[in-house]
């Protein structure tokens, strides 16, 4: 046997202490580069574009008919009623619209005064390590905290009698009648983890606005207990909390910026000569530039130009609800419209994109309660089509992620990817059909070839084969499972593909 020198030891023995050291310190690694997603031991939560049943909304209505007639017509609908009498005025006007009432699943549940916002009161989507996804139900106690512009500035609140805060238990119990009615158990999450101020990549990241830890402070959570709840309950190990963003407001990060996919970010962009253009071109210089992705690669920041409308308020364009293929847009009655509906389908090539404008004097089921808090106005900037919309996830999805490769690569470096492929079904991977499909730029025809299983369960690779310098490569990936899921990467593929070049 050949043996280790009294050198190699020492030197193996500082880099386990170095390894020690970086772990008690919390150090973050995101210098390192990672090349597979392991979710190991961990809970994991989920994406907002990752594979959906369909779309959880509230009646009586606080959004437009039409869209309700959408959303069941791409997937399942499901919807929560108070009781029998207002699941059968649903009904009554589902048949009206044309809705397959096949396609709808009632679920009855108490109903208060924030019942239309199922984005901020509803579940996140957790997978276990083992065993069946889970709702994760953060705490919805207050109506609504409202703050101004620094962090520790104190809370204020939409809904008060007097000098009471107005509560709303009954929507922080209603995700009980929701796990209830689709036989899924609930985790309870000891802190609140409000869904339009809460988005996550997937892959143990997560974004929202520095209001998030003021109300948890307000409600007794501090923020380390806060962190560390989310690292161990949501297995997410590195949360960012950015700036707030409106002068006065709820500071839902979602009226500010949306995750497109692991490594890309859309972030809002208002007329350069409107008070907030600072505000956001300061976060995206001095903050959401400075993240990296799981792999250790800058996120790519995109843009989305903003407008004017109703005086001052900026049209929220990224409170847009991405399920499955489509992405369900808020229009606001300006010309802007236009120009964010084109953004879209630039920036989600293969995805349906629909648009919806909400004028109340438009809509023949809205309640009297839903008039009043509108007003003349369906759509606000601060509250829009995806907090008043939410996934039900895919309990039994086949979830991929992957390392696409860098923009450009040389033949035998980087000309690989990775793919992490976990089959939440747990009937098995049909291992014939993990596929990376790859083209040259301009041809019609694609390419095939198998991915490898490396010697760590549920992670593959494969090389993209090496051309001359200066061809560009298309290329996704696609799966399937025994239980008859199937996925891509890009969901949208092959309408939506990846795209290198080789240097």
């Amino acid at each position: 046997m050949q043996s280790i020198s009294n050198n190699s030891k020492l030197q193996t023995l500082l880099f386990l202490f170095v390894l020690l050291l970086r772990g008690s310190l919390g150090i973050s690694q995101e210098i390192v580069q990672t090349n597979f997603y392991n979710q190991d031991n961990h809970y994991r939560m989920a994406a907002e574009w990752e594979p959906a049943l369909g779309t959880l909304i509230a009646w009586p209505l606080s959004i437009p008919y039409k869209l309700v007639v959408e959303l069941a017509a791409d997937n399942s609908l499901f919807t929560l009623v108070e009781n029998e009498s207002s699941k059968m005025e649903a009904l009554k006007w589902f048949g009206k619209w044309g809705i397959d009432t096949d396609r709808v699943t009632f679920i009855t549940a108490p109903q208060g005064i924030d019942v239309s916002w199922v984005r901020d009161w509803g579940p996140h989507a957790v997978f276990p390590p083992q065993g069946k996804m889970k709702l994760a139900d953060g705490k919805y106690i207050f109506s609504t905290p409202v703050t101004t512009m620094s962090c520790t500035d104190p809370l204020m609140f939409l809904y008060m009698d007097g000098d009471k805060i107005l509560k709303t238990e009954t929507e922080d119990n209603a995700t009980a009648y929701i796990g209830n009615a689709l036989n899924l158990k609930i985790l309870d999450l000891p802190f609140i983890s409000t869904g339009g101020n809460v988005m996550t990549d997937g892959l143990g990241s997560a974004y929202s606005s520095c209001i998030l830890n003021n109300e948890n402070r307000y409600y007794g959570v501090t923020d380390d207990m806060f962190f560390k709840e989310n690292k161990m309950l949501l297995g997410i190990n590195k949360y960012h909390i950015l700036s707030n963003f409106e002068k006065t407001g709820i500071q839902h990060i979602d009226c500010l910026m949306k995750l497109l996919d692991e490594e890309r970010i859309l972030v809002m962009q208002p007329p350069s000569d409107h008070e907030l253009f600072p505000v956001y071109e300061d976060i995206v210089k001095n903050e959401l530039s400075q993240f990296k992705t799981y792999y250790g690669r800058p996120y790519e920041i995109v843009r989305m130009n903003t407008f004017r409308y109703r005086n001052d308020d900026l049209a929220a364009y990224s409170n847009s609800l991405i399920l499955n293929k489509t992405i369900y847009v808020p229009l606001f009655g300006i010309p802007g419209d236009v120009t964010a509906m084109r953004r879209w389908k630039e920036l989600m090539p293969g995805y349906t994109v629909k648009g919806f404008e909400y004028i109340l004097n438009n809509e023949p089921s809205l309640t009297q309660q839903i008039k009043d808090r509108y007003q003349s106005m369906g759509w606000n900037h601060g509250d829009a089509l995806h907090c008043r919309t939410r996934a039900i996830w895919d309990p039994d999805m086949l979830f991929i992620a992957l390392k696409a490769a860098n923009k450009s690569i040389k033949c035998g470096e980087d000309n690989q990817i990775y793919a992490t492929i976990i089959d939440y079904s747990g009937k098995g991977l049909k291992n014939d059909s993990l596929i990376m499909y790859w083209r040259i730029e301009g041809n019609t025809i694609w390419n095939e070839i198998r991915m490898k299983n490396t010697d760590i369960k549920q992670q593959y690779e494969v090389q993209i084969p090496c051309q001359n310098q200066g061809i560009s490569i298309e290329y996704y990936i696609s799966g399937a499972s025994e239980s008859g899921k199937k996925a891509t990467r890009p969901a949208t593929a092959p309408l939506g593909y990846y795209r290198t070049t080789f240097k």
